[in-house]
């Protein structure tokens, strides 16, 4: 008995009967533009960012940002349904925030955003105070040219933004001269300590911000103190100078919000 020939493989069917893959067809001689890939409709997916990260980050940015202000509460059902995802990751990612100290989550499962103590604002800014000088101190020797003039340009941008009123847009350009300082330390747990206790006081900066013109004129002055000491190689005086800048932000922070 003959051998049957062999049968062509068929082509995986897809919605509407096309194949999964498929660029383009021809239609009247003509070729129909290239499909969107699936990394170019999830990007994110193409990082590799599970559903958790992705809650995670958006969900700290809606905090850091004052869209959920202290003492909102957050609730996880909303979230997921929004997302069109399930509970799990969202609920995984809200202890990720509670451990990083953005929510605090009761035994009856209710997240609420956490605000700030007076005790707690002083510690922060106890401990940011002896980090950031930590890393003046510690970076001396990588303070470049080239550091200095993006050092100076987000002065200059601090300023426009105060002239403009503009307080997110100031406290932008706050946020990386302060980060540019951290990371020429080269101590990374260090900066991503720096980072949390600065992401969880970024509401208030901006309301303290705001009501003082769109960025404290005390605070243009004080990082004006850090350049001219960084710009003369004197380390020791910057590192002084980022001390003070820091308790008086302290103390402008408790009499304005």
């Amino acid at each position: 008995m003959a051998n049957a020939p062999p049968r062509r493989g068929r082509r995986p069917a897809t919605r509407g009967g096309r194949a999964a893959g498929l660029r383009h067809a021809k239609s009247g001689g003509a070729a129909r533009p290239e499909a969107k890939t699936a990394v170019d409709l999830f990007p994110s997916l193409a990082k590799h960012q599970t559903l958790e990260e992705l809650a995670y980050r958006d969900i700290r940015r809606a905090i850091v940002e004052g869209r959920i202000a202290p003492g909102a509460r957050v609730v996880a059902h909303t979230i997921a349904t929004a997302a069109g995802i399930s509970r799990i990751p969202v609920m995984q990612a809200l202890r990720r925030l509670e451990r990083d100290g953005f929510v605090k989550i009761n035994p009856h499962k209710d997240v609420i955003v956490s605000s700030l103590s007076p005790a707690e604002f002083r510690e922060r800014f106890l401990l940011m105070a002896a980090l950031e000088g930590l890393c003046v101190r510690e970076g001396a020797g990588r303070v470049t040219g080239e550091l200095l003039s993006r050092l100076r340009a987000l002065q200059k941008e601090m300023g426009a933004a105060r002239a403009a009123r503009n307080a997110a847009r100031a406290v932008a350009a706050d946020s990386e001269f302060h980060r540019l300082l951290w990371e020429t330390a080269e101590l990374p747990h260090v900066s991503q300590i720096l980072q949390n206790i600065w992401d969880r006081g970024e509401y208030y900066r901006v309301i303290m911000h705001a009501r003082r013109g769109g960025f404290a004129a005390e605070s243009l002055a004080e990082h004006e103190q850090i350049l001219k000491a960084l710009e003369g190689g004197d380390a020791a005086g910057a590192a002084r100078a980022i001390e003070q800048h820091r308790m008086r932000a302290m103390e402008r922070l408790a009499e304005t919000t």
